[in-house]
């Protein structure tokens, strides 16, 4: 049997969060015009779908499901409560800490290695 490399494989929601609050309010569902495919894992700007930059502020969430680029796609994105691994969040490095800052303004965390669930 060969072992397939994992570098490829799609990650999941349970690959992006630790924990959630609610199965119900950790979340919501947008329709977007994506002008490129989202991954799960994807920090986003969850008006227009584009890849998050720091000049979007608060405007921020995380897709939790993979979509293909093209106009009217539903996407299930992050909404608050929830506690999010860094290693699962696709994210510019240039705008990482403003991500990061807004993810929290929402209600949300992102965990280290001292989080206390």
């Amino acid at each position: 049997m060969e072992i397939q490399n994992m570098e490829y494989e799609s990650k999941t929601p349970q690959d992006v969060l630790v924990f959630t609050d609610s199965p119900i309010f950790h979340k919501r569902t947008v329709i977007l015009d994506l002008a490129a495919d989202v991954t799960c894992g994807d920090v986003i700007n969850p008006t227009t779908g584009a890849a998050y930059v720091a000049a979007d502020a608060d405007n921020c969430a995380v897709a939790l499901q993979n979509q293909i680029a093209g106009e009217a796609r539903s996407l299930v994105i992050s909404d608050t409560q929830c506690v999010f691994n860094p290693a699962g969040l696709v994210v510019a490095a240039a705008a990482k800490d403003a991500a990061y800052a807004a993810l929290v303004k929402q209600g949300n965390r992102i965990a280290d290695a001292n989080t206390a669930i």
